[in-house]
Parts: C-alpha cells; structure tokens; sequence
C-alpha cells in the first residue's frame, strides 16, 4: 500500500483551503491514488508524492486531470527537487514564469535552503441585503526548508470590510470567525496570523506553530476542528511507524475571552486597568488505522482544561480521560472531555465516498439504555460521487446533527471553544443542517460550484438545563429556520491568482426576535466580485 504514512524527512503545511486537495480527493475516489485527509493540513511533501502517484496512472485521468495534475506539479517543483523527481538550478527566480516551476512571484532553492514568497492582494465587491460592500485583503505569506529536517511557514493577511450590514460576529456563519481590531459603524478590521517551524524524520514530525487544524469527515463544515475558531498556537507531533498507521498528537493554548479578575491592577492612567484572561488549553489525540487503501478508521479524544499548565497532557499516548480523574477529587473539579470516532469508506467501482464522524461530548449509558436521550453527540453522515452524470463532476450529501449541549460545559473556562467560537462545526448544538453541493470543472482552474442547505437550530441552552429532569428534546425552544442556495464560479488564472464571482438566495426565519437582525430575516439575495492573488 502507498502511504498514507509516508513521510518525508521536511515538512511544511498545505492550508487545506488549497484547491490541490480537491484534485486529489477525487482521484483517490476513483482509486487512481490513496489519500486520507481526516487529518487536515497535510504535508506539500505528501501531497507531492500523491501527484506523482497519479501521474503514473496515467490511462485512469480524463484529460482535464492530466492538465491539473500538470500544473500541480509545477506548483510543488521545490518539493519534488527535494524527493530527486526533477532539478531546479540554483537561481533566484523574482517574477518569473517557466516551464519547471510554473509563474512564481519570488523563488530560490539550493540543497541546503528553499524560500518561496507571495505578495496577498485581494479585493472584493458585494452586495448583501441591499447594501454595497467591500473587502480589502494584504499581507504576505512565505515557507521553505533547512538543510534535510527543518521546515518553517508564514502568514499574515490584513483585513478591512466595509458595511454598515456587515456581519460583526459571524456567530452562526461557515465563514472562519476573528478577532476584530477595529470595529466602527462602517468598517471592521482584523488580522490574520500564521507560522510554523517543524523537525522531521523519517516517519514523524514534530512542530510548533498556529495555524488552523481541521479534523473529521464533511464538506460544509468538521465536527471535531475546524476552521471557525481562529487559529491558535500548538505544538503537534506526527508519527506513523508503519504505513496503516498515524498518530497526531496536539497541544493547543486556546483563547478563553474571560477576565482573570485576580489579575486586575492599575496602570498610570486613571480608569485605565489592566488585567489578563484565564488561562485555557486543549490536548488532543487521534489515531488513524488503514487496513484497506479504501478504508480508513480514526479514533481519538480531546480535553479542555484551564487555568495552569498541566504536564500530564504533554504525555502524548496517556488516556486524558484518566488523567482528568488523576488531576480532579470527587467534587465539581474536572475537565472538559471528548471523544470522536471518524470512518471513512471508497468503493472504487462505483467512484463513491461513504463517510461518518461520531462527536461525543457527553454521554450516560444508562439513560441511553433507558431509552431517554442520548446526552451532548453530534455526527455527520455524507456521500460523494465522482463524475456521476458527466466528467469532471462530484456531487455531495450530507446530514449533519449536534444535540443540545454539544461544545458546552458548565464550566464557562473550558468550553470548546476560543475567542468564542466553537472549535468545531458552525452550526453549534442544538441544530441540524442538509446540505447538497454539485462541483464542475470546465478548464484548468475554472470549477462552478452549486450548492444548498437547510438548517434548524433551537434555542441556546442554559448549562444547567443539562443536569435537569425531563431532559431537553432536540430542537427545543426558539426555533431558527434557514435556506441558503448559491453558486461560486471561480478561476485560478495562474500560481495565485484567482478570480470569482458568486451569487446565493437566503431565507431566514426566527422565533427569537433578539437573535438574528431583521435585514437578514425573509428572502434575500447577495452578490459578489472578486479578484485576490494569494490564498
């Protein structure tokens, strides 16, 4: 078997917003490769081989998938001259455009050094709810490698968007939420902020950094992590000792949004106080099993805890669940457990994805027995067809279901979440989305995208609610109705460059009157422009 387990000796993180993982996705589909990517990002390394992988099978690809996997190619040159596929002469290239390499805005690689830099240029023209709107996006983004272990990456991207109905919070949005810098009537500014330096060897990696870490199966959002919280700093250790095996292990230092009040003081301007927030962190683990080259079966468990630094969860291989009862006494003192399950099967013949993520944030045997409830789980449920009515095409189903309490704790300090924001899927607990997604790819680079969803979510539970007789019913209280169906029609002119237009219909309802704004309730319609190079 390839391997899902194959590591290089130097590592740097694809984002998984890369269109390569599409590319790639579908092709192991069909079984033209193998590729497992519940645990997101992958190496470009990995990614390289798996491009070399399906250009060895070659008579399998439509032509459009040769013209990709072409172009990927070029995209991933410094990594293929670090596994010897081609060579690249050790020369700056600044704006430069080749046969090897592709367009590359700046480059240089010797045997012992890679750099590669891209200017972030973006700009945006919308209009939501019967208001123009933009978005001003720059900044820079680099990665590279050092000698034969080291590998390092950047990224900051400045924002500024401009509306006076622009969504201040994203709360109950798949867009990746943030931490405003500047928040006036008319404008909100953030910033977003990534690096990371790794060690490699043959079958593992070790890093530290912040950047995002995307777990579980799903296309309109993850159960376990995902993209909505904004990225926090890690450390993180890869090992796979043998090719049907990986293990990740995570240690993250998360953004509680609560005043330590012990910590308020004086400063030398009057009213003026300074003060910290508690302390929060999370330690996760999952294992990865390939028995097949079409299944694969991971099982891991998380714990958020806060406060002070507890060794015991640098212990990779130890059962947080066990620690916790170590580290507590019999009173209310505990953490913050979870336990997921993800599956993922393909049946090659019928170029079919079959997947399934099983969140368990609290669980009681014997009610379940009972027949009662089934405590805090969340899952998602979803197929994937590739090339069903014509090539070039996936389409896409999926069920995804939180009952109420998911991501909540009584403990306000280790809530799965930072900067407020769930770690995990958007729609938070207490709700549940259909969701449909048709892709067509065209050209090289050009893919339209149609997709919908019908979501349902209740009222926002009290903690208390949970530990109450009769148990709350899924869905209960203050029902949120929502519609959405749109089209992104986008185009990657070259290395970086894009280009996309958008247009989607919304249908909003809401029995909480405080909950969402009253431009966004009933049938809207939003349109939007825009050309960025850089991801």
């Amino acid at each position: 078997m390839v391997g899902a387990a194959e590591v290089s000796a130097q590592v740097v993180f694809e984002p998984s917003s890369s269109s390569v993982y599409d590319l790639l996705n579908r092709l192991s589909v069909k079984g033209v490769l193998e590729l497992n990517d519940e645990l997101k990002p992958l190496s470009r390394v990995e990614l390289a081989d798996r491009l070399i992988e399906a250009a060895n099978q070659n008579d399998k690809l439509t032509s459009l998938e040769r013209e990709e996997i072409d172009y990927y190619k070029k995209e991933f040159t410094p990594e293929l001259a670090l596994k010897g596929n081609v060579t690249i002469k050790e020369d700056l290239q600044f704006f430069n455009i080749d046969d090897v390499t592709g367009f590359r805005f700046f480059l240089f690689r010797s045997d012992d050094f890679t750099l590669n830099l891209d200017p972030i240029l973006g700009f945006d023209i919308k209009n939501r709810f019967d208001e123009g709107q933009t978005h001003r996006r720059n900044g820079l983004q680099f990665h590279g490698y050092l000698k034969n272990n080291f590998g390092y990456s950047f990224y900051f991207r400045d924002n500024e968007e401009r509306g006076e109905r622009v969504d201040r919070t994203r709360s109950f949005s798949p867009e990746p939420g943030f931490n405003l810098s500047q928040n006036n009537p008319k404008t909100i500014e953030y910033v977003d902020v990534q690096g990371l330096v790794s060690y490699s060897w043959d079958n593992g990696n070790i890093s530290i950094g912040k950047q995002y870490i995307e777990w579980g199966s799903g296309v309109s959002g993850k159960l376990i992590l995902s993209n909505k919280a904004p990225s926090f700093p890690f450390v993180k250790l890869e090992f796979s000792p043998v090719n049907w095996l990986k293990f990740v292990y995570v240690h993250g230092w998360l953004h509680s949004a609560l005043i330590d009040s012990s910590t308020t003081r004086t400063t030398l301007v009057k009213e003026r106080n300074s003060y910290s927030q508690r302390e929060k962190y999370i330690a996760a683990h999952m294992v990865s099993v390939y028995p097949f080259s079409n299944l694969s079966v991971s099982l891991g468990e998380s714990m958020v805890y806060s406060d002070k630094l507890e060794f015991a969860y640098f212990i990779p291989i130890l059962f947080f669940r066990t620690v916790d009862h170590y580290l507590s006494d019999s009173s209310n003192s505990g953490d913050n457990a979870q336990l997921f399950l993800n599956a993922v099967y393909k049946n090659y013949e019928l170029r079919t994805k079959l997947y399934t993520t099983l969140f368990v944030d609290e669980l009681s045997i014997t009610n379940f027995l009972k027949g009662t409830n089934l405590s805090a789980i969340g899952f998602t449920a979803g197929i994937s067809f590739v090339d069903p009515f014509i090539e070039n095409s996936e389409l896409s189903f999926e069920y995804t279901r939180l009952n109420p309490f998911v991501y909540i704790n009584s403990n306000d300090a280790q809530l799965f979440t930072s900067h407020n924001y769930q770690l995990g899927h958007w729609i938070g607990s207490n709700a549940h989305q259909f969701y449909a997604e048709y892709n067509q790819s065209f050209l090289r680079g050009l893919r339209l995208k149609i997709w919908g969803e019908y979501v349902r979510k209740g009222q926002k539970e009290l903690p208390e609610e949970q530990y109450m007789l009769p148990y709350p019913k899924f869905l209960y209280g203050d029902k949120l109705s929502m519609t959405n169906i749109g089209l992104i029609l986008s185009y990657e002119v070259l290395h970086n460059l894009f280009g996309q237009i958008s247009f989607a219909y919304s249908n909003i309802s809401d029995e909480n009157a405080l909950r969402t704004p009253d431009y966004q309730l009933g049938r809207n319609y939003s349109f939007s422009l825009s050309v960025h190079y850089g991801i």
